[in-house]
């Protein structure tokens, strides 16, 4: 019988990262598999930005090895929507150059149409409410076809998407709960390195106050070093 080893979509082998005598990253290995929804959590500090950073290919002075998809989209916790920009030309923000207009404008249509903007094409980003903004920068995500994302706050949305797509997900969050309900695996990331890696074998849809759910819970908020009497 042979056996066929799937290369992951994302692998990272010893990726280090210091600023001065601080380390951030001390030689993190990471694996996320096509399909696979991976979320990180951490307290604010333990270098779960710049682990993001290095993934998108934004920060030269990372050590060690790192395997990205070609295509691969960051959303960002803030829209980031170019204000004298209409809503599809902050969908197609950089990919307008050298191609063919009506094309470009047909993806952006098709993203809002996925997340449910058909009618915003043509609006104003100061038009929208704040909830809409976040939609658009998910449309500009998904016409770049993701295999990297951070956090989505839009949990139903996401979860279907992710169905239809299959695409390699790092979600990156404070949200304990939000991390549960979406993701297939947990990481927790302390003083440089990983000090929880954890499957998710709740059933969907994952309802908050089941016993399993809760017991995770206790788990990764103990892993963060938070007591659940201070929340």
């Amino acid at each position: 019988m042979t056996i066929t080893r799937v290369r992951p979509s994302v692998e990272l082998r010893g990726v280090r990262r210091s600023f001065g005598d601080r380390v951030v990253l001390n030689g993190i290995d990471l694996t996320i598999a096509s399909g696979e929804f991976v979320a990180l959590l951490g307290q604010s500090g333990t270098g779960k930005s710049t682990l993001l950073r290095a993934l998108a290919g934004l920060d030269p002075a990372v050590e060690g090895y790192i395997s990205v998809p070609r295509q691969r989209a960051v959303v960002f916790q803030e829209p980031r929507l170019m204000p004298w920009k209409k809503v599809w030309r902050n969908v197609t923000l950089g990919l307008e150059k050298g191609g063919d207009r009506k094309q470009v404008q047909a993806m952006a249509r098709q993203a809002l149409a996925e997340v449910g903007l058909t009618s915003h094409e043509d609006a104003w980003p100061a038009t929208l409410s704040g909830g809409e903004a976040q939609r658009v920068a998910l449309a500009r995500a998904l016409a770049r076809s993701p295999d990297a994302l951070t956090r989505l706050k839009m949990q139903a949305l996401v979860a279907k998407l992710c169905l239809r797509y299959n695409p390699a997900v790092l979600l990156v969050t404070h949200d304990v709960d939000e991390a549960i309900a979406l993701a297939q695996r947990i990481l927790v990331l302390r003083d440089g390195r990983f000090v929880t890696d954890i499957p998710v074998d709740i059933p969907t849809p994952r309802h908050r106050g089941g016993n399993e759910f809760g017991r995770l819970r206790s788990r990764l908020l103990a892993d963060l070093g938070v007591e659940e009497s201070e929340l």
